[in-house]
């Protein structure tokens, strides 16, 4: 990936190969503050463990990484272990590792849906009750064009509150981050097999060209919003598309510390002209999304 293309990272979770419109995936993690350009909000992962002493994160030889302490009684989510130079690991990111010794893994509850834990917490990873009704009442009537003006309409606020100009949305940009929102679903990542920044490789291949590319994506329950004091998800009862744009924007911007505040700082970029916005339905009614962003 060029360097003049990218812009800070921060974290993005594993994910299994799938075939799609951009490129065939198979995903990892970002290193954070490496010379990238994505983030994210959710991640799936197999399990999600506490970290019982204070402890560092390694690189994939074993080295400490610089800056990378991990508090006892943080959470993180695992994707598979490993060892390295005898000693065993849990894999929590692309080339991060911690010390199986000074993790325990939680048992899921019985609320617990331990495939989507935010990597933004404090929102606890549970799926809200909702009333019963047949799908053709709820997420079906998810709306992707008032989903994106939701999303406009509120970022643009937030830019505004801090005296940024607002960014504008590309219907061109719309079409080519839509298609490459229909992986998420299958390949909740940023990369391909190569470790390539697969929105970046969407872009030139739609001729579109921009100084810098940044992604932030996301996972968010139909019919959820979060309550802002406490930064857990409720259950609405009158479910919206632009709900759940709300929902995502308030994560990115105001419950990121965990992601070091990386999506909001896409988001409220100075120099961020354009955007594109997709979204698509998943499996258990959930909504993945992707923001592309651009200057």
């Amino acid at each position: 990936m060029r360097k003049s293309k990218c812009r800070q990272a921060l974290t993005a979770l594993v994910a299994i190969t799938s075939l799609g419109s951009c490129l065939a995936l198979n995903a990892e993690l970002s290193e954070a503050k490496t010379v990238t350009g994505i983030t994210e909000l959710t991640v799936p992962a197999a399990k999600i463990g506490r970290i019982t002493k204070k402890t560092s994160l390694y690189n994939g030889k074993g080295r400490k990484i610089k800056k990378s302490t991990l508090k006892k009684g943080g959470k993180l989510a695992l994707v598979g272990k490993v060892k390295i130079n005898k000693k065993k690991y849990y894999r929590v990111g692309y080339n991060k590792y911690v010390l199986a010794k000074y993790v325990t893994i939680i048992k899921p509850t019985p609320q617990q849906d331990t495939t989507n834990p935010s990597t933004s917490t404090p929102i606890t990873p549970t799926t809200p009750k909702t009333p019963s009704k047949s799908r053709d009442d709820a997420v079906s009537n998810f709306s992707i064009s008032d989903f994106r003006k939701a999303f406009l309409d509120g970022l643009n606020a937030e830019r505004a509150d801090r005296g940024l100009s607002p960014v504008t949305e590309d219907s061109h940009y719309d079409e080519v981050v839509q298609e490459r929102t229909k992986l998420l679903p299958n390949n909740f990542s940023h990369f391909d097999s190569n470790n390539k920044f697969i929105l970046e490789k969407c872009f030139e291949d739609a001729n579109i060209k921009s100084a810098s590319v940044a992604e932030c994506i996301a996972m968010f329950p139909w019919g959820a919003s979060v309550d802002h004091s406490t930064n857990e998800l409720v259950q609405e009862k009158n479910a919206s598309s632009a709900l759940v744009a709300q929902g995502m924007l308030y994560e990115y911007i105001y419950n990121d510390a965990a992601s070091n505040w990386g999506h909001r700082d896409i988001l409220l970029n100075p120099k961020d002209k354009t955007i594109g916005l997709g979204a698509v339905i998943g499996q258990s009614d959930k909504i993945y999304s992707s923001v592309g962003v651009t200057y």
